[in-house]
């Protein structure tokens, strides 16, 4: 990855405050008429996707930061894959209790809240379940994703009957308990039916 900066190699200051500000880590090339002509940039802002062999795949401007990660991860791997790479598994994105309590009043949304503890068995065998199994992954983006630490906020777990360390609770709006993934342990349909019963 890289940047051809607009600004001219003569304007040092405006490219280290870009790079300041963003805390950029790739390389920027800043002869703005050279490199320009170079890259073939017709306009601003203007972004091309390599594969390995310096073959252009993709040209255009990319997604803004505040549009959908549903629209920009899968036009990413579709690019990754065009060049040969197996796309990584989507990061899931977890809120803490309070960020999650507070969007689900706010959006009447249904919480998924996942009971974790470190170096427990059960929670990593949950954390691999929801990042590899792509019909659950796929689910996922349906709910408020809450993640809490068992040991730490066993309160939580005791007000919702959950199981420590390590079980999945579906909550509605009015905070009440849809499903307990403990209940029907190693049971993945039953868990990918409830998914798909209480997705927003």
């Amino acid at each position: 990855m890289m940047t051809v900066f607009s600004y001219s190699s003569k304007q040092p200051e405006l490219v280290q405050k870009f790079i300041d500000k963003n805390q950029v880590t790739f390389p920027i090339l800043s002869e703005q008429a050279s490199n320009i002509e170079r890259h073939g940039v017709k306009g601003f802002p203007s972004a091309f996707f390599l594969d390995s062999t310096g073959k252009v795949i993709w040209q255009g401007i990319l997604p803004r930061a505040f549009e959908s990660n549903d629209y920009q991860r899968p036009w990413l791997d579709g690019l990754l894959r065009q060049a040969g790479v197996e796309p990584p598994p989507i990061p899931i994105r977890w809120l803490d209790f309070d960020e999650g309590v507070e969007e689900s009043q706010w959006t009447s949304e249904t919480r998924l809240i996942f009971v974790e503890a470190n170096r427990c068995d059960q929670s990593e065998r949950i954390e691999r379940l929801l990042a590899q199994d792509e019909e659950i992954a796929g689910l996922l983006n349906d709910y408020i994703r809450v993640k809490i630490d068992g040991r730490a906020q066993l309160d939580i777990v005791k007000k919702y009957r959950g199981h420590w360390p390590g079980d999945l609770l579906i909550i509605d709006a009015k905070d009440q308990v849809l499903y307990r993934f403990w209940d029907h342990y190693k049971d993945i349909p039953a868990l990918k039916k409830a998914l798909y019963d209480h997705a927003n």
